[in-house]
């Protein structure tokens, strides 16, 4: 249910009422007249009454005004300066001046954005500077609705200040605690003219002069003498509309009366004239609300369906919250929305009522525009850029105005837009998976091919050794032949083993199965397994008895066999390796420290990213493509632990592990390892 902004809730006087007071005024000063000394003062009496009602009226219908300007931005002032002021030009009235103030604090407010006119604005009034203009906005926060009040305005003048609060949304907070709390500013209407209080020149003859004021300041004035001090015999008639205290005084500026029945006749043509012009101001208020209200609904619309496109982008979830929409909104009793399939033809996405096949071709279909009536089907085509994606149509219960046919054109815009969006999510998504698969046939084929490539240069060295066992004279060249394919079986063993960590550093993704390890009775074996890849570079062990960490065995295995054969490529021969296993503060440590050239500074961080060679001369000496480091990361990382990098004292590279120890010891009996080269 729409809740719509709290008015006042005293309705304005109607016309007949404001005919009937100003004839029984007449009739009442007609009788008056004959025995009194001044004949003129009941028609100050009836002039002041009158302009009274008609003041009451004038305010009433500017708080329903302000009203519909609050609903038409659903009590949200902080939406975009071109929407509100879009919202202002469209609801002004000729002779206001109306803004928007944002704030949540009336001893600060400002006036954020408003209508330009041509001889005064509201931009930049300060209404912490008019404690008058503050106070109206105080009252108008604790009522929840219009107040009105007057006070000097941005230009000097004597300014009418009327003020509907907002807290966000429609809806107006029930206590006065919360209405403080949630305040986000108010819609303002500013009348400086004395005519825009509906009092004017014609309001008081030649002999009478009238008034309207706030306590000792004159807010507007007619007649001759008007802008004196009234005598004491002068009429005063309160106003109080909207949180106002005005008074209208009227007194008589001219001789006694001679002639009570002019008076009489005055007064009752006067009746008659005030009858007809309130009739024709209340007909033009109620059309200019009316007119409001409907441009505010369509207003609604779209800014609603805007949000509901945008919840999701699969049409299964969007199209029947949008159609059941527009369908309440514009009273549609059928509701179908047709998409051009991959063969160009029309196919049926949803339908809400009996909105029959689709049929039709698109090139058929123009843009509507003007009136439809009841029953009739209006067909709407969804262009995306210069394109038709599709088409929507509807059957209207009583039928649709030009500006409710603009408002669905306008939201079928919406829809067309989110349209094209899901439909290139949809793309991107099956690119994705596409993607997807050849990723994952790439590391198949790369795992594949590697474990093909160590069968082959495994058969290749075990025939190498089998000849080089083959005793030969000293000078006889296939010595030399003989140990070139070694070295080259070697080169193509490291390829190989770059070839798996790749394919493994693809797979490492996955979850490891954590449990307590014992590393003080791993490490030596997984040590002891891979001597083969330190050649003749001595190990040196230093083991801390107990170390249990919660980890996973292959992937400790992994990163201690990635650390040795990095020291192997980079440390010289007969260069010493160190393998140092302690606890401390929680962690176990594990440290593979090498005597080579070591890591440059600048460049520790990087030796850890996937393909990353450090550029120097023995880098260049070696091969491989960087994946064992960045592997080692990646598996150190999942563990709950880090690696970092050093300086070895005395010279080369440190590499440092940590793994958080376990709270129970290792369930036995151990895993047996497997060979650190054939793993994958």
């Amino acid at each position: 249910m729409e809740i719509r902004p709290r008015l006042a809730h005293r309705r304005g006087l109607t016309p007949a009422l404001l005919a009937g007071l100003v004839a029984a005024a007449s009739v009442g000063a007609f009788i008056a007249g004959r025995a009194a000394t001044r004949p003129d003062r009941a028609n100050a009496r009836v002039v002041a009454a009158t302009t009274a009602a008609s003041l009451s009226a004038h305010l009433e219908a500017d708080a329903r005004l302000l009203g519909s300007m609050v609903e038409a931005i659903g009590g949200d002032p902080s939406r975009p300066d071109d929407e509100l002021l879009a919202n202002l030009i469209r609801l002004s009235v000729p002779g206001r001046a109306m803004g928007i103030a944002r704030a949540t604090s009336t001893t600060t407010a400002m006036i954020a954005v408003a209508v330009p006119t041509n001889d005064r604005t509201l931009a930049g009034l300060d209404f912490s500077r008019r404690p008058l203009l503050r106070l109206a906005l105080d009252l108008a926060r604790d009522a929840g609705g219009p107040e009105v009040a007057a006070g000097m305005g941005a230009d000097g003048r004597h300014t009418v200040i009327e003020a509907m609060p907002m807290f966000g949304t429609v809806d107006t907070p029930v206590d006065v605690g919360s209405r403080r709390q949630s305040l986000k500013g108010f819609v303002v209407m500013l009348a400086p003219a004395a005519n825009d209080l509906g009092l004017t020149s014609s309001s008081a003859d030649a002999h009478l002069a009238v008034r309207i004021v706030q306590g000792d300041i004159v807010l507007a004035a007619a007649g001759r003498g008007a802008n004196r001090r009234p005598p004491d015999s002068a009429t005063s008639v309160p106003v109080s509309t909207n949180g106002v205290t005005w008074a209208v005084e009227a007194w008589s500026t001219a001789g006694p009366s001679t002639t009570p029945v002019v008076e009489l006749l005055v007064g009752l043509f006067l009746a008659l004239v005030v009858g007809a012009l309130a009739m024709r101001r209340e007909r033009s208020i109620k059309r200019a609300v009316s007119e409001a209200e409907s441009r505010a609904q369509e207003v609604s619309l779209v800014a609603r369906a805007g949000p509901l496109l945008q919840q999701s982008l699969a049409l299964s979830d969007v199209l029947p919250v949008f159609a059941v929409e527009i369908s309440d909104q514009l009273a549609l009793n059928a509701v179908a929305i047709d998409l051009v399939a991959e063969d160009g033809r029309l196919a049926r996405a949803f339908s809400l009522g009996p909105a029959g096949a689709a049929h039709g071709l698109l090139a058929d279909l123009v843009m509507p525009s003007g009136a439809v009536d009841a029953g009739e089907v209006v067909s709407v085509p969804l262009l995306r850029g210069a394109r038709s994606v599709g088409v929507l149509r509807a059957r209207p219960v009583k039928g649709l105005s030009a500006s409710q046919v603009d408002a669905l054109v306008a939201v079928c815009n919406l829809l067309a837009a989110a349209l094209g969006n899901a439909r290139l999510f949809q793309d991107e998504r099956e690119m994705v998976e596409r993607l997807r698969g050849v990723d994952r046939m790439k590391t198949t084929f790369v795992s594949s091919v590697s474990h093909e490539l160590r069968t082959t240069v495994t058969a290749i060295e075990g025939f190498a050794g089998l000849l080089d066992g083959d005793p030969a004279a000293p000078d006889d060249p296939r010595n030399e032949y003989l140990e070139r394919l070694k070295r080259n079986a070697r080169s193509l063993g490291v390829l190989v083993d770059d070839l798996l960590d790749f394919a493994r550093f693809e797979r490492a993704s996955s979850e490891l199965a954590l449990k307590p390890v014992d590393l003080s009775h791993i490490v030596p074996q997984i040590v002891d397994q891979t001597s083969s890849l330190l050649a003749d570079r001595p190990v040196t062990m230093h083991i801390a008895p107990g170390v249990t960490a919660l980890a996973d065995l292959s992937a400790v295995e992994r990163i201690l066999v990635n650390l040795l054969s990095n020291a192997s490529k980079y440390t010289p021969s007969g260069s010493a390796v160190e393998v140092i296993l302690e606890a401390a503060d929680g962690v176990a440590v594990m440290t593979v420290a090498d005597h080579g050239p070591g890591i440059a500074e600048d460049e520790r961080d990087n030796v850890f990213g996937l393909f990353y060679r450090v550029v120097d001369q023995s880098a260049r000496a070696t091969r491989g493509v960087g994946i064992g480091l960045a592997l080692a990361r990646q598996l150190a990382e999942k563990l709950g632990g880090s690696i970092d990098v050093g300086e070895t004292p005395g010279g080369g590279a440190s590499f440092r592990v940590t793994i958080p120890l376990a709270t129970e010891p290792p369930t036995p009996p151990q895993s047996a390892l497997t060979s650190a080269l054939d793993a994958s």
